[in-house]
C-alpha cells in the first residue's frame, strides 16, 4: 500500500495480489480497478480506486497533475471538482509522452486515509467446495476386475460466485468472479499396473443397489490387480474437480482467469477374490 499526499489531503493506492489473478479492466473516468482471481480453494473478487495523483511515475515517462482549465481570453481557471454522495473528487491529468492520446483525465477521491481505507476497497472471497468422493464398491472394499463407480455430490456441481463492489463518482462498480465445475478426474493410483486416470464431464452417477454389478458408468474404473502389490497395501488414488474461473463487471468487462483443480486423496484397497470349484 502506498500513500500520496497533496497539501493536507492523503490518498491511498491499494494493490491486491493472489497466486492466480487477472486485472479485470479499468472503469472509464474514475481510475477504478477491479480484480478477479483464486487463492487456494477460494475465488476472489475485488474493487479498488485511487491512484498516484501528482508527480512522475517510477518510469519517468508519465506524470500526474491537477487539471486546470485554460481560456485564451481569461487565462487559467480554477481546479475542477465534483461531489458524489459525501465524497469530493478532483479532476487530474495523467500525461504519458509515449502514448496516444498523451493525456487522459481521471476523477480522484479527496478523502482521508482512514475514510479511503474504510470505504474505497471491497474484497469478497467465496469457498469452492472440497471434492470429496463416493465409491461403489466402497474405497476400502474394492474388487479386482469389478468396475468401481466414483462420483461427487451432485448438489456441489453448480457455479460458485463472489461479488465485490464500491460506490464511485460514476456510479456503483462491481466485479463478479464465477467458478464453474468442468471435469471430474479420478487417478486410481495403481501406476503401471493400470490404465491411467479417468475424466468425466459431470459429477458422476451415484450408484444404487438396483444397478447391480453389471451396469457401466462413464465415471468408472476397473482395477486389474490387487492393492496388495503396493507397498502400503492400498493404492493412493485422488479424485479431483476442475473448475473454470471467469469474471464479469457491471461496466462490460469480462474475461477468463483460468482453470483451478482441487483434489482429495483416497486410499483404495482392492482385493482379488478366488473362486473355489469343487467336483
Amino acid at each position: 500500500m502506498r500513500i500520496f499526499t497533496i497539501g493536507t489531503t492523503a490518498l491511498m493506492c491499494f494493490a491486491l495480489t493472489s497466486p492466480t489473478s487477472v486485472d479485470a479492466g479499468d472503469s472509464a473516468g474514475d481510475n477504478t480497478n477491479t480484480m478477479a482471481g483464486v487463492e487456494g480453494n477460494q475465488i476472489m473478487a475485488g474493487v479498488q480506486f485511487g491512484s498516484s495523483p501528482q508527480g512522475s511515475d517510477a518510469n519517468g515517462d508519465c506524470e500526474w497533475s491537477i487539471a486546470i482549465p485554460h481560456d485564451s481570453h481569461s487565462g487559467l481557471g480554477t481546479e475542477v471538482k465534483k461531489v458524489s454522495g459525501n465524497i469530493t473528487y478532483k479532476l487530474f491529468e495523467y500525461t504519458c509522452l509515449n502514448r496516444s492520446p498523451a493525456t487522459t483525465f481521471h476523477w480522484i477521491p479527496q478523502v482521508s486515509t482512514q475514510q479511503l481505507a474504510e470505504q474505497a476497497t471491497s474484497v469478497v472471497y467465496d469457498n469452492i467446495p472440497a471434492p470429496w468422493g463416493e465409491f461403489a464398491p466402497p474405497a476400502r472394499r474394492g474388487v479386482v476386475k469389478l468396475g468401481t463407480w466414483f462420483w461427487v455430490n451432485p448438489l456441489m456441481w453448480v457455479p460458485v460466485s463472489a461479488t465485490a463492489g464500491v460506490p464511485t463518482a460514476a456510479g456503483y462498480l462491481s466485479v463478479t468472479t464465477t467458478a464453474t465445475p468442468k471435469k471430474l478426474i479420478f487417478d486410481p493410483g495403481d501406476g503401471a499396473l493400470g490404465t491411467g486416470p479417468v475424466t468425466c464431464t459431470g459429477p458422476g452417477i451415484p450408484w444404487i443397489e438396483i444397478f447391480g454389478d453389471s451396469l457401466d458408468s462413464s465415471c468408472m474404473y476397473t482395477y486389474k490387480h490387487s492393492s496388495s502389490l503396493h507397498e502400503d497395501g492400498a493404492f493412493p488414488a485422488t479424485l479431483a474437480v476442475q473448475w473454470h474461473i471467469t469474471f464479469t463487471t457491471n461496466f462490460g468487462a469480462r474475461g477468463t482467469v483460468g482453470d483451478l483443480t482441487l483434489k482429495a486423496s483416497h486410499q483404495m484397497v482392492v482385493r482379488e477374490i478366488q473362486a473355489l470349484v469343487t467336483g
